[in-house]
């Protein structure tokens, strides 16, 4: 599949887009499926992203340590931070040298979009509750563990200034009762967002 890509970037002109902010994703539980539909794995090469349409083959370069490499758009990722585009795989952040650092601005060229475009439905029955970014790791240990004691799913993202916390996979008919754990837990509940069904 490698040489397959290299021969397209041989073969077909480069459309610049620019440089754009991305890091790299993993999943946070076995048997997850991208949005393509095939089983995640970190060793393959893919990037995710929310405005390209999956099956786009990209080049993505990194100035910072001068290396690049060719892949394609395997996922949609909802919930990247704002102000980053883009995710890549541990594989193809490891060929781009960002693997240790975690974020970098990438330059992004498309040499051949893609035709597969999946619209997510605003409301799939499935809820999480974004409780904000942590500096202080001590309070975030805190509220991590009393919300999974309170029976809730937290889940934690790295960023540039701090841990992210989330409270995921609430379903429709669980949301009066998340609310109560969350303020049980001590923090205010924010307003519930959708999210894509963990299942599909």
């Amino acid at each position: 599949m490698r040489k397959m890509l290299l021969l397209i970037v041989a073969s077909i002109a480069v459309l610049p887009l620019g440089a754009t902010a991305a890091s790299w994703f993993t999943a946070m539980e076995p048997g997850y499926f991208t949005e393509s539909g095939t089983l995640f794995t970190d060793s393959q090469s893919g990037v995710g992203s929310n405005d390209l349409p999956m099956g786009t083959v990209i080049e993505l370069s990194n100035p910072a340590t001068g290396r690049s490499t060719v892949t394609t758009v395997i996922d949609t990722l909802p919930e990247l931070p704002e102000g980053r585009d883009l995710a890549v795989t541990g594989a193809t952040a490891d060929l781009l040298g960002m693997l240790d650092t975690g974020l970098a601005d990438l330059k992004i060229s498309v040499i051949r979009e893609g035709t597969i475009r999946k619209s997510k439905p605003e409301n799939t029955g499935w809820y999480f509750f974004d409780l904000g970014v942590y500096e202080d790791t001590d309070s975030l240990a805190l509220f991590y563990g009393r919300l999974r004691d309170n029976g809730l799913r937290p889940y934690i993202e790295i960023e540039e200034d701090g841990v992210h916390l989330y409270v995921r996979h609430v379903m429709a008919y669980q949301l009066e009762s998340a609310d109560n754990r969350i303020a049980l837990s001590g923090l205010e509940p924010p307003e519930p967002q959708s999210e894509p069904n963990p299942y599909l």
